[in-house]
């Protein structure tokens, strides 16, 4: 659904679609694959195996393949292997990261209209809270959720939904922001308007594919949609 009037709360997946952080998640990967002596994944295939957690991208790393499940791995090896990539994915969070284009100024200007701002990330919040700190984002946002607080992650609903819940808002008036399929399906089922980046992490898919309300190429492109948009319907 098309936005008639800005929405009161911009939800944002976080990898892919604030910052890039794939160099990061890759070394932090190649490192536990060496520790484990298996072959280490090229940073093409890291930005391939990123956006349903940790857990999976370990699965796929130690597979060397995307189409997987937790399964396919035995249980102690991937506790081993997650073992090892906390140490060296927290070791290594300070660098190796940046955050896109327009990013600062939009999430600025999202906060002086009066619009709510908040991270929704498939990203353990073990990671995302200090990671958005580091970026200095952590004052535009009024609510993080990162993976594995709850039983569930996108592109089931129920993250998008708790944190409306939290932040009192209906998710008819807010907006789900991302870079791939599991934020576009998210967003549709909890019932939300949907914007998605094609720049970000989507295996390799055009994000137009899964048809979100609106496809855009750069965060300045979002800040422009919301700005011009009427701060309400009675406008």
């Amino acid at each position: 659904m098309k936005l008639s009037c800005r929405p009161e709360l911009m939800l944002f997946d976080l990898d892919g679609t604030l910052a890039h952080t794939v160099p990061q998640l890759a070394l932090a990967a190649q490192q536990t694959a060496r520790e484990l002596q298996l072959t280490p994944p090229s940073l093409e295939a890291v930005a391939h195996f990123v956006g349903n957690g940790v857990m999976m991208l370990l699965t796929r790393t130690i597979c060397g393949r995307f189409d997987v499940t937790l399964n396919d791995v035995d249980a102690a090896l991937l506790a081993r292997a997650r073992e090892i990539f906390n140490q060296r994915y927290l070791a290594g969070l300070n660098a190796n990261f940046s955050v896109y284009p327009g990013v600062k100024d939009g999430l600025e200007q999202f906060n002086r209209l009066g619009i709510k701002c908040a991270v929704v990330t498939n990203k353990p919040q073990m990671f995302a809270t200090p990671l958005i700190r580091l970026m200095g984002l952590e004052p535009y946002f009024a609510y993080i959720l990162g993976g594995e607080v709850l039983a569930v992650r996108k592109p089931d609903p129920a993250p998008l939904l708790y944190v409306c819940s939290k932040l009192q808002i209906a998710p008819e008036h807010a907006l789900m922001v991302g870079d791939s399929v599991n934020d576009i399906q998210a967003g549709q089922r909890a019932g939300m308007a949907t914007v998605a980046f094609s720049y970000g992490y989507n295996g390799g898919h055009d994000v137009r594919e899964f048809k979100p309300d609106y496809a855009l190429d750069a965060f300045a492109e979002l800040t422009a949609l919301i700005v011009n948009l009427p701060a309400s319907a009675q406008s």
